[in-house]
């Protein structure tokens, strides 16, 4: 069982990761998924799409549930949710892993990305001109996938369809603090709210939690 982490963040807020060496089958076998939930798998091309999906829902069913019947269903916003359960959760994968991140007093988002030169072809998209200039050739692949884990996480928190990386998010000078505490915020129809950031950097990858408290 390649359970990479299982640990406390912060006030009643739990993050697992799950390092992905099994095939499709082996998750299967494990989950006995319901008619709904194969429906939705056999829609997936691919089996990397479906690993990931499997792993996550492992996580989620088999570790937090800890083999409990529960149900993972999706907003309109495609946000998951347990149903009939109050608790807060994101989920997230890139390559070889998958991550799940679970709060019973903060709304939550997560995101992991494997560091890839491939952000640099995007970076307009996502970076605005108080980030960095997307067009300069020494910023880093590692500050860019920062800083795109930290909007996709804060994005996943929001978990509304309408915000824009550009538009609307800033992250402050993720440089100056690659692994630990961040700061960002979403700049909306004239309000602003701040965001608390976890990130870290596991082998290859960036990992980034948005936190929330509820009412805020």
């Amino acid at each position: 069982m390649p359970l990479h982490t299982n640990r406390d963040i912060g006030h009643e807020s739990r993050l697992l990761i799950w390092e992905i060496e099994e095939p499709p089958e082996w998750f299967l076998e494990a989950l006995h998924l319901d008619e709904d939930e194969l429906l939705q798998y056999n829609r997936f091309r691919t089996d990397q799409r479906r690993v990931h999906w499997l792993a996550y829902r492992h996580l989620l069913k088999n570790v937090v549930g800890k083999g409990k019947q529960i149900r993972v269903k999706y907003d309109p916003h495609s946000k998951p949710f347990i149903d009939l359960s109050d608790e807060h959760i994101s989920v997230s994968h890139s390559g070889k892993f998958a991550a799940v991140i679970t709060s019973k007093s903060s709304r939550v988002g997560i995101d992991i990305e494997q560091i890839h030169p491939r952000l640099h072809r995007v970076a307009g998209k996502f970076l605005s001109p108080e980030e960095g200039n997307a067009e300069d050739t020494e910023l880093s692949t590692e500050h860019l996938c920062l800083h795109w884990c930290a909007k996709e996480a804060i994005y996943k928190l929001h978990g509304e369809r309408e915000l824009d990386f550009l538009k609307h998010i800033r992250i402050l000078k993720p440089e100056e603090n690659p692994n630990g505490m961040l700061a960002g915020r979403i700049i909306q129809n004239g309000s602003l709210q701040e965001c608390e950031l976890r990130a870290e950097k596991i082998e290859d990858y960036y990992l980034v939690i948005a936190m929330n408290s509820i009412g805020s």
